[in-house]
């Protein structure tokens, strides 16, 4: 029993091992430019059990991806004020995060390009991997939206009940953006850019707020 049990640890470990190393590459070279034998020399562990593990790379990058977004569950795991996650997402995606910026954090946006474009990296529309990414991605906008709601003052999402989405869509779009912008040869000040997107956004938020305030002073002079 104890011996089964060893066994399986040191598979899990093995996994692990190699799961980590992938993710150390697709963060520098993305899905095309890693290959099996690349995660085989990174992790230290012979091929046939980066195969044993996984049997092509396809089935490797899916793993990761859902290994990233069970990592990205535990970072996000509670309300964030929309500066916070502006600004993490912007200036942390060029490593100018103070508080760092996961390797798991770094390939869900390496994911994003290629679920962008169905040709680039060799994903097919049909690729599982671009599957598994846009239904994580999906599952992450409703975590955003969630976690954004939390943050907000209540009287203001009960009188604009689409406002968490909407600053779930622009955070993203800013962050997604930037991610592109970073990766030109065009050079800017990332912490200062992710402050303008901040102080944007809670310009909108202190709108709404108004208005909810105006809304609900009309509402109780009429009452």
């Amino acid at each position: 029993m104890a011996q089964g049990t060893s066994r399986r640890a040191r598979s899990e470990n093995s996994k692990e091992q190699i799961l980590q190393a992938a993710l150390r590459l697709a963060v520098e070279r993305g899905y095309e430019g890693t290959t099996m034998a690349d995660v085989s020399a990174e992790s230290g562990l012979p091929i046939g059990s980066v195969y044993w593990h996984f049997k092509n790379k396809e089935q490797l990058f899916v793993e990761l991806l859902e290994h990233c977004h069970a990592e990205w569950l535990k970072i996000h795991s509670g309300p964030i004020a929309v500066r916070d996650k502006v600004t993490r997402g912007i200036a942390g995606q060029v490593r100018e995060d103070p508080g760092g910026y996961s390797r798991e954090e770094a390939l869900l946006k390496v994911a994003m390009i290629l679920a962008l474009d169905k040709r680039l990296g060799g994903l097919g529309e049909d690729s599982e991997v671009r599957r598994t990414y846009i239904r994580i991605r999906s599952k992450m906008f409703e975590v955003n939206v969630r976690h954004l709601a939390d943050s907000l003052p209540g009287d203001v999402v009960e009188a604009f009940p689409e406002l968490p989405e909407k600053l779930a869509v622009l955070s993203l779009a800013l962050t997604d953006g930037f991610y592109v912008h970073a990766n030109s040869a065009i050079r800017i000040d990332f912490a200062e850019y992710a402050d303008l997107a901040a102080l944007a956004l809670e310009g909108l938020v202190d709108r709404y707020v108004k208005l909810a305030r105006e809304r609900k002073s009309i509402s109780t002079a009429a009452g």
